[in-house]
């Protein structure tokens, strides 16, 4: 029997991650929410959640106040800074917080091939080591393995489809396949998790919405669309290859060079579905129907 956890605390509550989390927590109606934000932070908030402000720089007394009484600590900070992240896991930790969901939410940093294929994504893993070292104290963790962020990546051209001018990018042959999965189900896996508390603890769960190609993603969109849409041709070869060179100067937009290319790579390796298996079914989360996804994402539709 999974043990409760009601009481949630969120840090980077009202990101791309965030928002799906909050409104898919709040729905479920069982939850006590909070949000942790910076005192510099702007951002707001439905009336149903608390919210608790904190130094810029998270001093370890705020993140004890914080988390004190809390049951889950869900940490979607951008993972750029090991040893605040560290320190945040510190703190949840001494405070008797039970569950720990850190920033994962993409690839399989489990797996050491796909470690090496995007290099930075080895911070998360070196994370994620850390927080195993906790499991002593009582506190257990959930990572979430989801793929690629599939409406967000299309509505925002990161996987290279623009639905202003109907063209499409396309890595290598196209063929390439990738697992997705949508923001909202994203979110409700977290409910999921905290529902299924017991069989969750102290893993990796897998999720997706769809896998597909890039070539099948197009055909929905010109099906959706009824338009034919113009092709853009790019190797993920030569797309790390910029990338990388733009981060030797220290030019940060190269990410969006290499982890599209990374993904669209297609190797084997990468497909979470086949190597670990997926979660959907102990979660209660379905498989969805490309063309129903396309079509509601053209229609700009929640998806």
């Amino acid at each position: 029997m999974s043990t409760p956890l009601k009481n949630v605390i969120i840090l980077g509550a009202s990101g791309n991650v965030g928002t799906p989390t909050v409104s898919a927590l709040l729905k479920a109606g069982t939850y006590t929410i909070t949000a942790l934000t910076r005192k510099s932070s702007s951002a707001t908030f439905p009336p149903e959640v608390k919210v608790h402000k904190i130094d810029d720089s998270y001093p370890t007394k705020d993140l004890l106040s914080a988390f004190k009484g809390e049951d889950v600590v869900i940490d979607l900070l951008p993972p750029s800074n090991p040893k605040q992240q560290n320190s945040i896991v510190d703190a949840a930790a001494e405070a008797g917080v039970k569950r720990y969901i850190p920033s994962e939410f993409g690839s399989d940093t489990s797996n050491p091939k796909v470690v090496e294929m995007v290099p930075m994504f080895a911070t998360k893993a070196d994370i994620l080591e850390y927080l195993k070292t906790k499991e002593s104290t009582g506190m257990s963790w959930t990572a979430v393995v989801n793929g690629a962020f599939f409406d967000w990546g299309l509505r925002n051209g990161f996987l290279g489809f623009d639905l202003a001018t109907n063209t499409a990018t396309i890595y290598d042959d196209g063929n390439g396949k990738v697992n997705y999965t949508t923001m909202s189900t994203i979110g409700q896996s977290i409910v999921s998790i905290l529902e299924h508390s017991t069989e969750t603890a102290n893993k990796f769960v897998y999720i997706q919405s769809v896998r597909a190609t890039q070539n099948e993603i197009l055909a929905a969109f010109e099906k959706s669309t009824g338009k034919e849409w113009t092709k853009k041709q790019r190797s993920t070869d030569e797309a790390k290859k910029a990338g990388y060179e733009k981060l030797e100067k220290g030019d940060f937009s190269g990410l969006m060079d290499i982890i599209p290319a990374s993904i669209f790579k297609g190797e084997k390796e990468a497909l979470y579905d086949e190597t670990r298996g997926l979660d959907n079914k102990m979660l209660g989360l379905k498989e969805e129907s490309l063309g129903e996804l396309i079509e509601k994402v053209v229609k700009g539709h929640e998806v």
